[in-house]
């Protein structure tokens, strides 16, 4: 009797061994977080005065200087595109008529493939015309619609805005401009990973 109950221990413990073994073989190899790693496409960064080196630029001054895409919140206006200009805490946007500025809730436009950001000449009514194979850039949200990224030549500066795309009064392309908000019917909007 000794001897069955021995066997049996014997069998229980070569199939434990087996099991243990099959579970090592199929295990997933371990792979630490890199803490560093960049998430793939574009990201939204806080930011803090300070511009990334990923961050991605979308126009320039009337000193042919290098601005960059930001987004900023503002309860009583929504999430909006902004301009964020090196050296400066401060994102300038517009809406309802008026140039707004802040240092609050301030986020900048960054990305590892850069290369993958395209400008596309549009205009009013165009929108509806970039679908899976040529995707917008989110910009935000104004008055319960999505807004996307723009930008126009003017006065020497390339400027970024907000385009939007809803109620036939409010669309295209508005910029902040001395103190107001100013409309254009024909701009460049930004796309990313665009086939065409």
């Amino acid at each position: 009797m000794l001897s069955t109950s021995f066997e049996s221990s014997k069998a229980m413990i070569l199939s434990a061994g087996i099991l243990l073994l099959v579970g090592i073989v199929n295990c997933v190899p371990f792979k630490p977080y890199e803490f560093n790693a960049a998430p793939p496409g574009y990201y939204w960064r806080e930011y803090d005065g300070k511009i990334p080196a990923d961050a991605f630029p979308g126009g320039s001054d009337k000193d042919e200087l290098l601005t960059y895409i930001g987004q900023i919140y503002l309860k009583d206006y929504g999430l909006l595109p902004a301009t964020i200009t090196p050296g400066s805490t401060f994102a300038v946007s517009s809406s309802q008529g008026k140039t707004i500025q802040t240092d609050k809730d301030v986020k900048i436009l960054c990305s590892v493939d850069q290369h993958m950001f395209r400008w596309v000449v549009s205009k009013i009514g165009n929108e509806h015309l970039f679908k899976a194979d040529c995707p917008l850039v989110n910009g935000g949200s104004e008055a319960n619609q999505i807004i996307h990224i723009g930008r126009v030549m003017h006065e020497g500066a390339t400027i970024i805005g907000r385009v939007f795309s809803y109620w036939e009064i409010y669309k295209g392309l508005w910029i902040p401009h001395n103190g107001q908000q100013k409309h254009f019917d024909s701009y460049e909007i930004l796309t990313f990973n665009c086939q065409r």
